[in-house]
C-alpha cells in the first residue's frame, strides 16, 4: 500500500522542522496516541489506539528517524503489531518554503500488513489512513499555534543572563612530561563511562488526545467541504422518511 500527499501550513519553515521534532508535539498529532516514549538516538516507541472499524484496535509500535536533513527532510521506518495484524513501513517528510512564506509538507510511504488486517479491503484501509494522515496533519497546525503563543511568554519569563565574571590573568604552568599511559592500566573506577541515552516519556492525558470521534468528525467535515451536494441527498432523504413516517 502506497500514500503520498502534501498540506500547507501556515507556518515558517523553522517552525514546522521544530514541531515535527519535538515529541510532545509528536505524541499529541497521532490520532490515538496514548504514550510515545524516547528510547534512543532518534528512535521512538509508543502505544496507540485506532477506532476506525477498518483498522481498530491497539497497535504498540516502534519509530526510527534516518537520512536527517535538517530543515528539510527525514525518512521514517516503522513497524507495529496488535491483536488483528502487523504492520511494517517506511516513509519520508520533505519540507518546502512557498513563496508567501508558508511550507509545503509532502509526504510518501509505503506499507506492508499481515494478519487479520491483511483480509481487510485495501480500499478500506488506504480510506482510513488517508484520513488519519489528514487529521494529524491538521492536529500539527494547530500545535505549531500553540507553540507560537506559548514562546514568547517563556522568553518573557526567563531569568536576566548572569553578568560574566571578569577573567582572571592565566598563569603558566611548569611543563609536565607526557606519559604514555594504556587503558588497560587506568583502574576501572576512574575509566570513562560511554554517555547514556537521554530517555524521554509522554503519556497524553485523555483529554487532550486525538480521539477517533475527532477523525471520524473531520473526515464528515472534509466530505462535506469536497462534495457539498452530497448535504442536499442527505436532507432530501431525511425530509422523505420524515413524511413518511408522519403519513404513517
Amino acid at each position: 500500500m502506497k500514500i503520498t500527499g502534501s498540506y500547507t501550513l501556515d507556518a515558517s519553515l523553522e517552525e514546522v522542522w521544530a514541531a515535527l521534532n519535538d515529541i510532545d508535539v509528536l505524541a499529541r498529532v497521532v490520532p490515538g496516541c496514548e504514550r510515545l516514549d524516547l528510547v534512543g538516538d532518534n528512535m521512538f516507541e509508543g502505544t496507540v489506539k485506532i477506532g476506525i472499524q477498518a483498522i481498530k484496535g491497539a497497535y504498540n509500535g516502534r519509530i526510527r528517524l534516518e537520512d536527517i536533513q535538517p530543515p528539510h527532510h527525514y525518512k521514517l521506518v516503522a513497524s507495529g503489531k496488535s491483536a488483528s495484524g502487523v504492520v511494517d513501513g517506511s516513509g519520508t517528510v520533505d519540507l518546502e518554503v512557498l513563496p508567501d512564506g508558508k511550507t509545503l509538507l509532502n509526504y510518501g510511504g509505503d506499507a506492508q500488513i499481515g494478519g487479520v488486517l491483511a483480509s481487510v479491503g485495501q480500499r478500506l484501509i488506504e480510506g482510513a489512513s488517508r484520513q488519519l494522515i489528514n487529521q494529524s496533519l491538521k492536529a500539527l497546525a494547530d500545535q505549531i499555534v500553540q507553540r507560537r503563543a506559548v514562546q514568547p511568554t517563556l522568553a518573557a519569563e526567563a531569568p536576566p543572563a548572569p553578568i560574566a565574571e571578569p577573567v582572571a590573568q592565566s598563569v603558566p604552568t611548569p611543563e609536565i612530561a607526557s606519559v604514555d599511559v594504556k587503558t588497560a592500566d587506568v583502574p576501572a573506577t576512574i575509566q570513562a563511562e560511554p554517555v547514556a541515552t537521554v530517555r524521554k516519556s509522554v503519556v497524553v492525558p485523555e483529554s487532550e488526545q486525538l480521539k477517533p470521534e475527532s477523525v471520524v468528525s473531520g473526515m464528515f467535515m472534509d466530505i462535506m467541504r469536497e462534495r457539498p451536494w452530497i448535504m442536499w441527498i442527505v436532507a432530501a432523504v431525511i425530509g422523505f422518511l420524515i413524511g413518511r413516517a408522519s403519513g404513517n
